[in-house]
């Protein structure tokens, strides 16, 4: 098990992951895709995402790219985002009445 000394440095590999990690999740991608897109292998951007080593220069340049290059997300939700949103609406009543208020607040103001 890795552990680190009280004031010492992770070379920046947390915000590394954490950067990382966000982009993923807001592009939709998997880590087998995003191992695709970075030119690496899963098992390595699970161990990067989670913090556990610091990358290669090779792909930490990969990585600053991919960063950089993002694209904003679309003004029009995907068909995939509507799906997930529905399913969400489904499972909770809860959740449903939120994004209901929600949509009659935007109504309210447009």
């Amino acid at each position: 098990m890795e552990t680190r000394k009280a004031g010492s440095t992770d070379d920046g590999r947390d915000a590394l992951a954490t950067a990382l990690e966000r982009a993923r999740r807001e592009d939709g991608l998997s880590q087998q895709a995003l191992a695709r897109a970075l030119g690496s292998s899963q098992a390595n951007v699970s161990k990067l995402l989670r913090g556990r080593h610091a990358p290669r220069p090779e792909l930490a340049k990969a990585i600053r790219t991919y960063l950089a290059t993002r694209h904003a997300p679309p003004e029009t939700p995907t068909a995939a985002w509507q799906g997930r949103l529905l399913a969400a609406c489904e499972r909770s009543k809860a959740f449903r009445d939120m994004v209901d208020a929600a949509l009659l607040l935007m109504n309210e103001n447009e």
